[in-house]
């Protein structure tokens, strides 16, 4: 039970750590105020590339993908694998500069992200460097910490709910959104088959929708707290909220605390997204990654205007080639060798 809670708890961070400042600038640039229902039309269905998930996890549970794409792809093993990994570490980046470029933007302006980069990626080395079952006790105690204070942020923010900013509904096409929700925050939880472990399979879906499901709550304070004018002028909404939270009765910046939630989601899809790339190729020293990450951190998206627009126009069409069309040959192989068996 513990084991499952552990992956349970990877998953869960995984789906939501690309949606601050990423996918949630996307759902708001597209679909407005519609965008809960966004949400809710790519939590049903995303539903399909997690069952395809949960099949490929259900071959021979005591291999990774890694050592199932071995095993299935004898001679195109290397491409594959290539090609998973430029993926991930593609989709680790983009976290983990989001995480840096909050941390810059709204917390030490006046620090270089160079610094700000190898202090954040230093727990990340340690994390890797360890077993499985390790990452999975890691993560569980964070969702322990995360869950206290999301549900904090709820009951802070509860009574400022202007139902009103939510209206009007349906002014703009809600299937708009849908791609970069499941692209964003579906579609990488793929990362998660890197662990061979049978309590993956239950753990990804619960996960998946555990995480969807307060992603759609976040969405929903966000609009009807600060409407949807706000919502699109500020880089970090989700940040902003939290302003709010306790107001008039707490004078310390409390939303200083409840933002550590967002920091728990991006450090466990950059530790097992690096754990993935190192797996994929046996690459055993764990710091190589890390530290190429770092460098092209500091040099990629310096401008938030191109970023914004990759991430909302381009992004989504891309991811799945990689987390949907890959799976879904890897599954179709597994499904013939079962055949043939």
């Amino acid at each position: 039970m513990r084991k499952n809670l552990g992956y349970f708890a990877i998953a869960y961070f995984i789906c939501r750590a690309s949606f601050i400042g990423i996918s949630s600038v996307a759902l708001v640039t597209l679909v407005k105020q519609d965008s809960p229902l966004s949400i809710i039309a790519g939590l049903i269905l995303g539903i399909i590339p997690i069952l395809l998930f949960y099949n490929i996890a259900k071959y021979k549970e005591d291999l990774n993908i890694i050592e199932k794409i071995d095993e299935l792809f004898p001679n195109l093993k290397n491409v594959i694998k290539g090609l998973l990994m430029l993926a991930v570490f593609a989709i680790t980046i983009l976290n983990f500069w989001n995480l840096t470029n909050f941390v810059v933007s709204q917390f030490l302006n006046k620090t270089p992200m160079f610094v700000i980069s190898i202090s954040l990626i230093i727990p990340v080395i340690f994390l890797i460097s360890k077993e499985n079952k390790i990452i999975a006790r890691v993560s569980l105690i964070l969702l322990f910490f995360a869950m206290l204070l999301f549900i904090t942020s709820i009951a802070g923010l509860s009574s400022k709910i202007n139902p009103t900013n939510l209206c009007p509904i349906l002014e703009y096409n809600p299937l708009k959104g849908v791609l970069s929700y499941i692209s964003y925050n579906v579609l990488p939880i793929f990362i998660i088959l890197i662990f061979p472990n049978k309590h993956i399979k239950k753990s990804l879906i619960y996960g998946y929708i555990f995480a969807s499901l307060s992603l759609l709550i976040v969405i929903f304070f966000m609009i009807s707290v600060l409407g949807i004018e706000l919502v699109t002028i500020f880089q970090y909404p989700e940040f902003h909220i939290l302003k709010l939270a306790f107001e008039g009765f707490v004078t310390y910046r409390l939303e200083n605390i409840l933002s550590i939630q967002w920091f728990f989601d991006i450090f466990i899809l950059t530790a097992v997204g690096l754990k993935f790339c190192n797996e994929a190729f046996s690459i055993k020293k764990t710091y190589i990654l890390p530290i190429l990450l770092i460098i092209l951190n500091s040099y990629l998206f310096s401008n938030n205007t191109i970023a914004n627009k990759l991430i909302t126009y381009v992004f989504p069409y891309i991811i799945p080639i990689f987390f949907f069309i890959i799976p879904l040959i890897i599954f179709l192989k597994i499904k013939k060798e079962v055949k043939t068996s």
